[in-house]
């Protein structure tokens, strides 16, 4: 399957009276996982991102909410048509949903209840000397879905302090 924009999976999942149990990934999702990562937000209103990783270190990435529920956020930072185009979902504990997210994208989320507990695997290996960040706030950025809620985000300096989109294509 080659994904030219962000999917969201919906897992199936099969109940009975211990609970239920769940396959989020088989062979019909193109993607060799390389590394999973794991991120817990004590507070709502939590914004990470939008990260990304240049070339030749970028990354696909399979994002999952395991506890609390979050607003994912993939922003194709790809030369085109749609550059800036910015795809969002409510991902939760409780909906089951997934979003896979292709490489050439950049990537954030804001938690929206207190002890949030997301997960996502990726592709290619972490490399600090390519990490970067778009600011979360950008205004080119072209909404395809609901925008950011609105609240009083905690945030990191670095990310507030992001190079802006139209910086990309300087």
């Amino acid at each position: 399957m080659v994904n030219d924009k962000p999917i969201i999976i919906q897992t199936q999942h099969y109940e009975d009276f211990r609970g239920w149990l769940s396959v989020p990934v088989d062979r019909s999702l193109d993607f060799d996982v390389i590394q999973i990562n794991q991120g817990f937000s004590r507070k709502a209103y939590t914004l990470r991102g939008l990260h990304f990783q240049e070339e030749p270190y970028a990354q696909a990435k399979l994002v999952s909410c395991l506890h609390g529920a979050i607003f994912n956020v993939a922003v194709d930072i790809r030369r085109g048509e749609t550059f800036g185009y910015a795809y969002s979902d409510i991902l939760s504990f409780e909906n089951h949903k997934q979003m896979f997210i292709p490489r050439g994208f950049a990537h954030g989320y804001l938690t929206l209840e207190d002890d949030t507990l997301m997960q996502w695997c990726v592709d290619n290996d972490f490399c600090i000397e390519s990490a970067r960040a778009v600011r979360y706030d950008d205004p080119q950025l072209i909404w395809q879905a609901e925008p950011w809620p609105t609240g009083d985000y905690i945030i990191s300096e670095k990310d507030r302090n992001a190079m802006s989109l139209y910086s990309l294509v300087r």
